[in-house]
């Protein structure tokens, strides 16, 4: 399990809430009848957590005794659906969500959930400079709508002995990454130096090159083009690499990639931040042995400036309009994003700069890394690309039927990627999209 966007429950999840959302849209229902209550900064908190934020919501509630408070877990695919109801009955919203999604900051502040408070005089400027670059994706049409748990940034994860065993420096470039796959292929068939076997092939390599397949160009219009060059230089890069065998037509959490780690068959995987703490070392996936596993900078296509990554993931606060105690809301919101107290031991990688630091404190230490990765996730964590942006529309569920069935298959990315064109214009238009 991956706190937060699970592989498993990522795939379930997109698929749930294209339905939610199509019923939502066939429904056509304004949010009438709920409107805010009258203000009470004493009014009871409700909270709905994951079960991964439950201990920090409930470490909050007992270091504030004064605040009355109650936390519910509840079904995130279910999340959307219950919003509508709520509307409709105006009454039932909680006051906090957690929510393991990214793009429900663009579901919850659009008009068909009208959920989202604005944070801009809620957070004090002081605390939201804290975050650096990392509420970019919480900035919905000019207005903070939430506030970033974690990032997932990408970074090249590879196995240090290995590297160093058979004198193969870290590619700088995707281009040395392609030259350093084929020699891998060459020299030491059966050997991997990634994944493109499953959803995360957005994710780390679509994403991270820029290709717009969420890019948002205003309010609810959004540009979709599988055939720009910031797309097919990805294919161009992986396909002659999945051929050859350098890069695995399997998901990176699927069993046979768990086989061929413990072979010692996975020289390098470009991943998210948790790929390190909740694939390479967990007993039921990779179970990679202590002082193997570095972290290195993405590397940087030809003629971009920047090394950028994509992101897999990273959770967000929201606050309800709908709260008769919106300033008590945000300070639960604010204090589980920034207190070094929780987000020190967090599972994954804190969107807020002090906290990060204080979680990369833990990680210098730890014995599994064959040498300490906070600073390559550091520096990363400033550059997920901001070309793509959290649309009311999933990707996940696309790609799979799309590029990774056409990958698994025994075919190319690139055969799949007409068809990913169609699917994610009907999905952007059936959303409430104009696609340009």
């Amino acid at each position: 399990m991956i706190p937060g966007i699970a592989s498993r429950r990522w795939r379930v999840l997109a698929p749930a809430f294209l339905a939610s959302a199509a019923m939502v849209l066939s429904a056509c229902t304004p949010s009438g009848g709920s409107a805010t209550p009258q203000s009470d900064p004493d009014r009871p908190l409700l909270v709905w957590s994951d079960s991964t934020r439950q201990p920090g919501f409930e470490q909050f509630k007992k270091a504030h005794p004064n605040v009355k408070m109650k936390i519910e877990t509840y079904d995130t695919s279910a999340l959307l659906t219950k919003i509508q109801l709520f509307n409709r009955t105006g009454k039932g919203h909680p006051d906090v969500i957690f929510s393991p999604l990214p793009t429900h900051a663009a579901s919850l502040s659009s008009k068909l959930f009208d959920f989202a408070e604005p944070l801009d005089h809620l957070v004090p400027a002081s605390v939201q400079q804290g975050f650096g670059s990392a509420n970019d994706t919480c900035k919905i049409d000019g207005k903070l709508v939430c506030l970033k748990n974690d990032l997932a940034q990408s970074v090249l994860w590879y196995n240090k002995p290995l590297m160093d065993r058979w004198g193969y420096e870290i590619p700088t470039t995707w281009q040395e990454y392609a030259d350093l796959g084929r020699r891998v292929a060459k020299d030491h068939p059966g050997t991997i130096i990634g994944s493109a076997g499953g959803q995360f092939v957005y994710y780390d390599f679509l994403y991270s090159s820029g290709c717009p397949l969420q890019t948002v160009t205003g309010p609810g219009a959004v540009h979709i083009n599988t055939k720009d060059p910031k797309c097919t230089r990805v294919t161009k890069l992986l396909d002659p690499l999945i051929k050859s065998g350098a890069v695995s037509r399997h998901g990176p959490f699927d069993p046979e990639m768990i086989k061929l780690s413990k072979k010692g068959k996975v020289l390098m995987m470009p991943g998210a931040s948790w790929y390190g703490d909740f694939l390479f070392k967990p007993a039921a996936s990779f179970a990679t042995p202590n002082g193997k596993i570095a972290a290195a900078p993405y590397p940087k296509w030809q003629g971009e400036s920047k090394n950028y990554s994509g992101a897999t993931g990273g959770g967000i606060y929201v606050v309800s309009k709908r709260s008769a105690n919106k300033k008590g809301a945000a300070a639960v919101a604010q204090w589980m994003a920034t207190a070094n107290k929780y987000q020190a031991n967090a599972p994954t990688y804190p969107a807020y700069g002090p906290a990060a630091k204080a979680w990369g404190a833990k990680h210098a230490s730890d014995t599994f890394y064959a040498t300490d990765p906070f600073p390559v996730l550091q520096k990363q964590a400033n550059l997920i690309n901001p070309a793509e942006k959290p649309t009311v529309y999933e990707v996940d569920a696309a790609i799979t039927s799309t590029l990774v069935a056409k990958v698994r298959a025994g075919g190319k990315l690139a055969d799949g990627m007409a068809d990913l064109q169609t699917q994610l214009i009907q999905l952007a238009q059936s959303t409430g999209y104009t696609v340009n």
